[in-house]
């Protein structure tokens, strides 16, 4: 690959800036004011990744590290027609995927962080598949997603250019829910949701780092319970934690998608799966304080009421479940609470429409290059959000707050708290909140219209609730006359890093068009 300081980026000179905020780092990159097409890669202590198109078959990466000073940068080629999906970072080593939607033919560009080389490995893999799943783990590839609603999963050894399909197969409906990589045990488990009529349950298949199948634990719920999703965690002194959402059997459907009523956890030894715990979210302190304070003494007589009969509240939610966070001795779970929108036919642009509009791959102001993962399986989410609903059409995702809670060494909840989410919406389900556990204090994170809103607990205590502050511009006098997208992602030690598209004006330079980085701490 060939190596090189640009001066020009989109025929434009990149700009780094100091914001007026003593929190706030940014650096500004001008844009032209057609279409942009850039992709953030956060690497840690390493620093941050852009991936920018520069043509039909070429791309180019830059690094900068922690002070936002550029490291080096990378041009290289990809076969026309193929497209940025994804990434995943191994802690090590950078892999970006390359596809075109529904083709057999993947491109993997294997990029060296330190020293900032690339390699490109071609894969031969299904065809008609909609990606949902990718992963790196030791030069292994591992990519699922979904062909004729059945799920798949195949492994690729980077080295050998051995490609197999991995054994996915069950009586009933199935969807890859999460690849984790266990650095524990140097496994990769993969997390199925397997349905069956109206029958749910969790499968596990762990492989070792060549891809051959070590194990599979498969958890099922009591009679009247369906589990919807799960993570298994291997805490430092081997025990294993399968740790999941689960909801009322005869709630679940495949146009409604997965209504949730609580946490389940359960242990998993060598040779069995321990009874499982069942926490209603009726039963948590927090789970309802995202509501006014009249309708949350509605609510609480509403739940009384039912516990008095002897049964529970239906909660009736859908929820984004996070990966498990697991640090200093904790175990914490994150998931947003969210429910599909809707809006008239006859409004041209709806949400996210028109020139500004969010596309598929989270990278520009407009759909087209980076055709992003399939996101939406009609059994797994609802298919209502998928198709005109008579004279309505979808209209994004709207979020109303975040869950957390702590959980033990024995598998038991100790702690919850919430994070009220303020009328935020996105036309792709995606995590928006984004958490750092420093010591015992936890501080969530979430981007919206040019804002940052946080919230800092210390288990069920609030230390500092919904504080907001604007995504610093890099001069004074600016006012930011259009934002294009909101992303944001946990960095390294209390460093987070937001990043999107602004068009701003000043009174003394004149007008630009942005995309930014800015580092922000907390």
């Amino acid at each position: 690959m060939n190596m090189r300081n640009p001066l020009l980026v989109f025929a434009l000179a990149w700009g780094l800036t100091l914001s007026v905020a003593a929190q706030q780092r940014r650096l500004e990159i001008p844009i032209p004011s057609t279409s942009a097409s850039i992709f953030t890669i956060p690497v840690g202590k390493e620093g941050v990744m852009l991936l920018t198109q520069t043509g039909k078959n070429s791309y180019h990466v830059d690094r900068f590290d922690t002070n936002m000073d550029r490291s080096w940068s990378v041009d290289g080629t990809i076969t026309e027609g193929l497209e940025y999906v994804t990434y995943s970072y191994d802690g090590r080593n950078v892999y970006l995927l390359f596809s075109r939607s529904k083709s057999n033919v993947y491109e993997v560009i294997k990029v060296y962080v330190g020293p900032g080389f690339t390699e490109k490995f071609e894969i031969h893999s299904v065809d008609k598949m909609e990606i949902s799943q990718f992963k790196a783990f030791n030069d292994g590839i591992y990519i699922a997603g979904i062909v004729r609603e059945q799920p798949i999963l195949s492994y690729t050894n980077l080295q050998t250019r051995q490609n197999r399909l991995l054994n996915a197969t069950f009586k009933g409906q199935a969807e890859v829910q999460a690849i984790d990589v266990d650095s524990v045990t140097n496994r990769v488990n993969v997390t199925y949701c397997v349905r069956k009529s109206r029958d749910y349950s969790i499968v596990v298949k762990s492989f070792d780092d060549v891809g051959k199948q070590l194990s599979e634990i498969v958890v099922t719920p009591d009679e009247d319970y369906a589990l919807l999703d799960g993570r298994l965690s291997v805490l430092p002194d081997g025990t294993q934690l399968m740790v999941g959402t689960y909801g009322f059997r005869n709630m679940q459907s495949p146009t409604k998608g997965r209504i949730v009523q609580g946490l389940y956890i359960c242990k998993v030894t060598e040779n069995e799966v321990l009874p499982l715990k069942y926490y209603s979210f009726t039963d948590f302190k927090n789970f309802y304080s995202y509501l006014s304070p009249r309708d949350l003494e509605r609510r609480e007589r509403q739940i009384a009421r039912k516990k008095e009969k002897g049964s529970d509240y239906k909660v009736n939610t859908q929820l984004l479940l996070h990966d498990v966070i697991q640090k200093d001795g904790q175990l914490i779970i994150v998931a947003e609470a969210f429910q599909a929108t809707f809006r008239n036919q006859s409004n041209p642009w709806g949400y996210g429409g028109g020139p500004w509009g969010y596309g598929p791959g989270g990278g520009g102001f407009y759909p087209g290059w980076g055709w992003g993962m399939y996101s939406l399986n009609p059994w797994y989410f609802g298919n209502r959000g998928l198709y005109n609903n008579g004279s309505q059409i979808f209209d994004g995702w709207q979020y109303t707050h975040a869950i957390v809670a702590g959980i033990n060494q024995q598998g038991a909840i100790v702690w919850d708290n919430s994070f009220e989410i303020d009328q935020t919406k996105s036309m792709t389900l995606k995590e928006k909140v984004k958490v750092n556990l420093q010591n015992d204090q936890l501080t969530m994170v979430y981007s919206d219209r040019g804002r940052l809103l946080s919230k800092s607990i210390k288990g069920d205590m609030v230390l500092e609730n919904g504080t907001a502050q604007a995504i610093a511009t890099g001069s004074a006098g600016d006012k930011i006359r259009r934002q294009g997208t909101d992303n944001l992602d946990y960095w390294y030690d209390n460093y987070f890093l937001a990043w999107g598209f602004q068009r701003i004006t000043n009174d003394a330079d004149g007008r630009r068009t942005v995309f930014y980085l800015n580092k922000v701490a907390y």
